[in-house]
Formats: C-alpha cells, structure tokens, sequence
C-alpha cells in the first residue's frame, strides 16, 4: 500500500512540474486577419467572380461590419485584397483575401 501512494505521489508530483513549467501557446490569428492567413475562395475563375465572392463572403460572415477601404497587396509572388472592415463598436480590423489565382484574369 504505501508502494503504491509513493508510486501514486511521485506522479503526481512530476505532472504538477511540468504543468508549471509548459509554456502557453502562441495565440492564433482569427482567419483572414493577416496575410499568413488570407482567406482562399475556391473556384474563382475571374476577377469579376472574385471580387462578388469577397462580398458575399463578408455579408455571410461579418454581417454588421462595413468595409471602409479595399486595397491590392503583392507579396512573396503572390497577391492579396485587403480589405479595411469597420466593426459595430467602430473598431478597424483588416480582413485579407489571397486572390493570387485569379488576379489578372
């Protein structure tokens, strides 16, 4: 018996030291909210197309938020809309769209 709440502590005990010493993770960025990670609309065959699907997307997810200013970006060979969202509490948030395959089109 005492064998076994020895084994018992000694577990205890080395969880509890590496719980205090974890490192929290790095926190991740919403979708969409840097380049890294731009959203990707699939199927797009135009820019006529896309710029539609960027709205669309918008008014799907960001309902209440209004877009302020849309601007093209190039970086790492490859392209980007970003767009300047204006949120409800008037916050500014960028929202960016890799447009890379159908930018020119």
């Amino acid at each position: 018996m005492w064998v076994s709440r020895g084994i018992a502590f000694g577990y205890l005990s080395v969880m509890m030291t590496s719980l205090a010493h974890a490192q929290p993770a790095a926190p991740q960025a919403a979708i969409g909210t840097t380049i890294e990670t731009a959203i990707v609309l699939p199927h797009i065959a135009d820019e006529f197309h896309g710029v539609a699907a960027e709205h669309t997307y918008i008014a799907a997810h960001f309902p209440e938020w209004h877009i302020e200013y849309q601007t093209r970006l190039a970086q790492n060979d490859r392209e980007y809309d970003q767009l300047g969202m204006i949120k409800p509490d008037r916050t500014k948030v960028p929202i960016f769209f890799d447009i890379t395959d159908w930018f020119g089109k």
